[in-house]
């Protein structure tokens, strides 16, 4: 009876361990946290991943000898999706040299994980409904609007900056929609975004600011800290630099004038 007990209990172990074993991510599977940013991280209409982005990562995957799968995921929940391992780095247009605000402390993203080289300059920019023009045109009058913000990004902790009133998404993109019908007053967001929603189809009563230039920002790959992907990834970027695939990408999605090589990141 002994004997029986003790192999259904090695049994049982053995099929517990193999449940946990599929469960888990592959080890030659690289996932990459992201949000729909347009022409950057977006679905075509088959559900596949496309964009500079996208494209991008799997390139660095084919260099480092890992698959790459993407996954959706809340913005403002970024860290606690790096701790919990559901995604292997945040690849999603994350400016590096910026803070988000934990436990009510704004703290340097680049305290909270491993950033990989840049390879996109950015700005934060003010995008408004074009019949507020004459009302907003500097950064005195954004004070006492409501402005929308993507949760736990740049933009918001600019927008908490000038006005306390906040409105916060999952995702940018919809911030336009409530910039459009009014909601907000004002949106604050990546301008590469901004550049190509902004006066186009459904959007073409949006604008930016152009009174109201913000500091340049850096877009890296966020790692979770002492990861060993981070210097395999930096190897894999500058490669892709060198043999012009970032230059090919970004013309194709028309990111051509503000790709760059960053290997060291001003954090200050």
């Amino acid at each position: 009876m002994k004997r029986i007990i003790s192999l259904a209990l090695a049994l049982l172990m053995l099929t517990t361990l193999f449940a946990f074993t599929g469960c888990g991510k592959k080890e030659d599977t690289l996932v990459c946290g992201v949000t729909n940013f347009e022409k950057m991280n977006e679905k075509d209409e088959n559900g596949n991943w496309t964009g500079f982005e996208s494209e991008f990562a799997m390139e660095v995957g084919k260099l480092i000898g890992m698959n790459v799968e993407f996954q959706e995921i809340d913005w403002n929940q970024k860290y606690m999706e790096l701790a919990a391992g559901t995604i292997d780095c945040i690849w999603n247009g994350f400016t590096a040299n910026s803070s988000d605000k934990i436990d009510g402390v704004d703290k340097k993203r680049s305290d909270l994980v491993d950033f990989s080289y840049g390879y996109m300059l950015n700005q934060q920019c003010i995008v408004i409904n074009k019949k507020n023009a004459d009302t907003i045109k500097t950064v005195a009058d954004l004070a006492g609007k409501t402005a929308g913000v993507e949760g736990g990004s740049a933009g918001e902790s600019y927008a908490s900056s000038v006005t306390d009133k906040l409105e916060k998404y999952p995702a940018q993109n919809k911030a336009f929609l409530e910039v459009k019908t009014g909601t907000v007053d004002f949106a604050v967001m990546d301008i590469v975004l901004a550049q190509n929603i902004c006066g186009k189809g459904d959007y073409t009563d949006l604008m930016i600011v152009e009174g109201i230039e913000l500091e340049s920002e850096v877009y890296a790959i966020g790692f979770e800290k002492g990861s060993e992907l981070t210097a395999k990834v930096n190897g894999a970027i500058k490669t892709l630099f060198d043999n012009g695939k970032i230059a090919e990408l970004a013309e194709k999605y028309g990111f051509e004038n503000v790709v760059k090589l960053v290997e060291t990141i001003d954090f200050d």
